[in-house]
């Protein structure tokens, strides 16, 4: 066979070096539209772990009766009560039920001159009561509420002098007398409880708020959040339902007084005040009206509300009366752990809370 151009001229089964750079590009270039594909089709697919990234397409997934590996999981189970970071020995006096709580009521000035502490000691008492909103619906703060606009309070001193106290070791309680308020309703007729001739006057000859008015509830959800917002651990509240004694019968029939609804109107005030004071750790707590007949009370203060948002339960019990007989008679035998006395002056063998306020 002959040779044409020097005889390799016409052999072609021999690659060259840029033959074999285009190939490598070839492939290179297909693996980059492969890998753009895969980001802009596929990133529903892709799933980031420690370990990396990893491809997991819908026909590779596992069956739904086969448990994925959990991994590396740990769990925490912390005791009911318990707070993350908290000191639980720091805790007041007071804050937990099973401990003997003593409280006493002084004035405001107490606070304000020095004295509280030493007078406390001098009777006997780890506790502090203040009452915060009287019956006249005076109030011993500075509030921001607008209905308190016109309310005789505090002077602008007074709200740094109760945040500085309620910083120390002494468990306080504030004591608000809620609905009954002679002032209030007089100066701003929308929210008063109404009889035929005008503001309706209990047996006291004191206007009243009415727990039916949103309003009234609004003034008194806020007083008490504000209360909470100066460092009260716990707040006592008085006539805090609907009238008891009085001339029942001369109130305008309408709202709860047509319908009968009055537990299920304190029962839902009592669900937003803890939930307004809750976020600052403040308590609810309640001073029992002395005609209080369990179930069978009226002004709406129903078991149900004492036991799901109520602490503390204050009451006065009869001579000689032992707790079991007095959750008995009050018939709360499922919140007895709850009762606490009010009495003019503290037994050594008494109950674990007991109180002594100024009823002048």
């Amino acid at each position: 066979m002959g040779r044409r151009n020097g005889g390799y001229g016409g052999y072609r089964g021999r690659r060259t070096f840029h033959d074999m750079l285009k190939w490598v590009a070839a492939v290179l270039a297909a693996l980059v539209v492969v890998l753009v594909g895969v980001l802009v089709f596929g990133q529903r697919y892709l799933v980031f772990r420690d370990q990396g990234v990893r491809l997991e397409l819908p026909f590779f997934h596992q069956k739904d009766d086969q448990k994925p590996d959990p991994g590396d999981v740990s769990l925490e189970v912390r005791p009911q009560g318990d707070q993350s970071g908290e000191d639980q020995s720091a805790q007041k006096p007071g804050a937990d039920e099973t401990e003997a709580l003593r409280a006493v009521e002084l004035p405001l000035s107490a606070v304000q001159d020095g004295t509280a502490q030493s007078r406390l000691e001098q009777a006997g008492a780890n506790a502090l009561i203040l009452e915060m909103k009287d019956r006249q619906g005076d109030l011993a703060w500075r509030s921001g509420e607008s209905l308190a606009a016109r309310v005789s309070s505090g002077d602008e001193t007074i709200n740094g002098a109760l945040e500085d106290w309620n910083r120390g070791d002494v468990y306080t309680i504030a004591r608000v007398c809620a609905f009954r308020d002679n002032t209030v309703p007089y100066q701003n007729n929308s929210v008063a409880l109404k009889a035929s001739y005008g503001n309706w006057r209990d047996e006291l000859g004191l206007r009243w708020l009415n727990p039916d008015s949103e309003k009234a509830r609004s003034y008194l959800i806020g007083l008490c959040r504000e209360l909470a917002q100066l460092g009260f651990d716990e707040i006592m509240l008085d006539q805090c339902w609907f009238p008891t004694q009085g001339k029942l019968d001369q109130i305008v029939k309408n709202g709860s007084y047509a319908d009968g609804r009055f537990a299920e109107s304190v029962e839902d005030l009592f669900a937003q005040l803890s939930q307004a004071v809750e976020p600052y750790g403040t308590r609810l707590s309640i001073r029992l009206p002395e005609d209080y007949q369990g179930a069978a009370a009226t002004g709406g203060l129903s078991e149900k509300c004492l036991e799901k948002d109520i602490q503390r339960i204050w009451t006065i019990p009869e001579a000689g009366e032992t707790g079991a007989e007095l959750a008995q008679r009050l018939g709360l035998a499922n919140a007895r752990e709850k009762l606490a006395v009010l009495t003019g002056q503290f037994a050594p063998e008494g109950p674990e809370a007991q109180g002594i306020i100024d009823e002048n």
